[in-house]
This record gives structure tokens, sequence and C-alpha cells, in this order.
């Protein structure tokens, strides 16, 4: 489609800030390709609104759903009546849907969509130990679906020691060695970035690279800047490397079942 009408679906991302999310782009260009009558449009809600813009959008008749994301996402689990088990394992949600009771139903696609993206460009997650560094709702996700894709290990690291132990022990439920970690690269061949640092230019980098080598691959879930100083670096020192977008746009068949749009995706992501 071109231009909205009358008859045109919304579909949502919800954040604070939201400036930087690539969804109504990338979901413009998806609804496009598919020819579906839709538009993403980004809604920037504080944390303390949340609650009364879930409520709110819940009524909304021509709404198909909403992409959670930063810092909202452990947040709006909270409102939803409907959890897939992955969701309820990690705590945290990145999509929500109304419904037929009227509540929200929720799931979280942003571990399986790390998985997906590097296994398609990087190689297997088995036998590798890893260090994800941030442990809100896409550090969770991701750290449990290492864990589920048979790393050997994966240690965890957040500036919140009590938020880092208590993944740390979530992790190590599934069998996979697991402890907070201080954030330093050495010994690592797999390291993830899922905090926000990176997004700006003063920020520091979240991981010490000192001691990695191109045997080790670096992945970082920010999405703007696409280039994060963590990943230049990891370049120039040799590393495999995958960048947020990559991850975003390995969830979208998944997204594209939750939401309803699956009809077009031949292999939607489960």
């Amino acid at each position: 489609m071109t231009d909205p009408t009358g008859r045109t679906r919304l579909l949502g991302v919800v954040g604070d800030p939201v400036a930087q999310v690539r969804a109504p782009e990338l979901w413009g260009t998806v609804f496009r390709e598919l020819g579906v009558d839709a538009v993403c449009v980004p809604f920037h809600v504080r944390p303390t609104d949340l609650e009364a813009f879930l409520d709110g959008a819940r009524r909304w008749r021509n709404l198909d759903g909403l992409l959670i994301t930063v810092p909202h996402k452990a947040a709006a689990m909270r409102f939803a009546t409907e959890l897939s088990d992955r969701a309820r394992q990690v705590g945290a949600v990145n999509c929500l849907k109304v419904g037929e009771s009227g509540g929200w139903v929720a799931d979280m696609l942003d571990g399986v969509g790390f998985v997906t993206a590097f296994e398609g460009g990087i190689g297997p997650v088995g036998g590798r130990r890893a260090l994800v560094v941030g442990c809100g709702g896409a550090g969770s996700a991701i750290a449990l679906a290492l864990a589920d894709a048979g790393a050997s290990a994966v240690d965890v690291s957040d500036v919140d020691g009590a938020r880092a132990n208590e993944l740390a022990d979530r992790v190590s439920a599934t069998g996979v060695l697991s402890r907070p970690v201080a954030a330093l690269g050495r010994g690592y061949d797999l390291i993830v970035n899922a905090s926000p640092a990176g997004m700006r230019s003063t920020d520091p980098l979240p991981v010490d690279l000192d001691g990695v080598g191109p045997d080790a691959a670096v992945a970082d879930v920010i999405t703007e800047p696409a280039v994060t100083p963590l990943i230049r670096e990891a370049t120039q020192r040799g590393c495999a490397v995958q960048i947020g977008s990559q991850m975003t746009d390995a969830q979208v068949g998944g997204m594209a079942d939750f939401f309803g749009y699956a009809a077009a995706f031949a292999e939607p992501l489960r």
C-alpha cells in the first residue's frame, strides 16, 4: 500500500525513546511487498504512561498488535493475560496482540531471532562459550535461547548485580553453567552486547575485547547506529560479527505469524 485509508490496519512499536527503531521502515517494506493494507506506527510512551496507553490501545479495533522495545519489555508482561512459554520463561515480551477475551496476548521473539540470525549467518551456537552483557528483556531472551541451542556455557553480566544473579540462576536451571561475571571478553568465543551501551557516541564499550581473536564471534542488539563501536572493534580484530538489524530481521517471520500476516510467509519462525 502507499497512502493509508479508512480500511488501513495498524501495527505499533512502543518504546522510550523510539526514534531509533527500524520497525516502521522494515514493516512498511514488508507490507508493500505482501500487498497488505497496513502501516507500522511508532509510539513514544514513557514508563509512567505505559499502563494507560496499553489500556486504551487494546480497544482500538483496527490495531493488529504492538511491538515492544526498550525499556518496556519486562513491564509490558504485567499487562498480558496470555503468555507464551518462552515469554513466561524470559520474564519479558516484545509482541502484544488483543485476544478473543479482549486482553493482551504476548510473546517474546528476541532470543529465537538472535539464534536464527546467528546460525544462518555465522554458524552453530552449540559448543560455544558465551557471554551476554545486559540482563534486561533482550539479554534474558538471548541468554536462555543460547542455552537451549546448546551453548557449552552462558555467562551473564549487568550493571545491576541482582538482575545478573537472577538471570544466572535461571540459565543454570537449563543445565548450562552460568554465573554473573565482570564485563571482560577474555575466554569467550561468543560475546553479545544486549545492553544500551553503544547507542550514544560517548558510551564506553560494553565489554573489553582484550585477548579476543578472530576465532570469536561478537554480536550487538543495538540497531542505531547500525555499526556500533563494539562491532567496529570486533571487525578490526577479525571476529565474525552480527549487528542488531540482523536479529530484528530474523524475527519478521515469527512476528508475521503472531500478528496474523503469516499467509504470505512460507516458513514463519516458531
